[in-house]
């Protein structure tokens, strides 16, 4: 079990630090174009009728001799024979990463603020974000796949689009999840672990 002490505990400010940030990284590769414009998967240029920018759940179009894109939202879409239907349903697994992630965060704040004797195990802390981190790193393999094959079919035609950030921001999403849960958040045994108070023995 934990103390609120633990707060104190460099290991546990770890835990809170990496799976707050895996959330935040998460959540705004979920919610890329076409509701956070500036985040994208895939930047398709301007060409002779329209550019587009990809996301997670759509995209959005302008044509050549407009600056206003109308975009498309759905959970899945099909754009030209260079976008892989059902990867792009994958993207959605990006928001239940964020999600586990977000419980994460919530059962070791929880365990430290001593809110009922079954959120003291770190079993939960654990497991949300070890599922987590699973999903992440899933949707961010099928976020590779989907938008580097789209980027060399594109190039097979003589265009050149361009990488957005949410390909960067996934990746370090499931990096900061990963670390969470091999050096983050409570231990089990915490006997050869750092301490800030090293004269006070470990309750576990």
């Amino acid at each position: 079990m934990l103390r609120i002490d633990d707060c104190l505990e460099g290991h546990v400010l770890i835990g809170l630090v990496l799976s707050l940030a895996s959330f935040v990284f998460l959540i705004l590769t979920a919610f890329s174009t076409p509701y956070i414009r500036s985040i994208t998967y895939l930047d398709v240029p301007s060409g002779v009728s329209s550019g587009v920018s990809f996301g997670s759940f759509g995209y959005c179009e302008a044509t050549a001799a407009a600056s206003v894109s109308s975009c498309h939202r759905s959970v899945g879409y099909e754009y030209g024979s260079e976008i892989v239907v059902w990867l792009t349903r994958t993207l959605i697994l990006f928001a239940f990463a964020a999600m586990f992630m977000l419980l994460a965060f919530l059962a070791l704040v929880l365990s430290l603020l001593k809110v009922g004797k079954f959120m003291w195990n770190p079993i939960y802390v654990r497991t949300a974000a070890l599922l987590g981190t699973t999903l992440a790193i899933l949707s961010e393999i099928f976020a590779l796949n989907l938008f580097v094959t789209a980027r060399m079919r594109y190039d097979a035609q003589g265009i050149r689009p361009t990488y957005g950030a949410a390909l960067w921001l996934g990746l370090i999403g499931a990096i900061a999840g990963f670390l969470s849960v091999c050096v983050g958040g409570p231990a089990f045994a915490g006997r050869y672990m750092y301490r800030a108070h090293p004269q006070r023995a470990y309750n576990v």
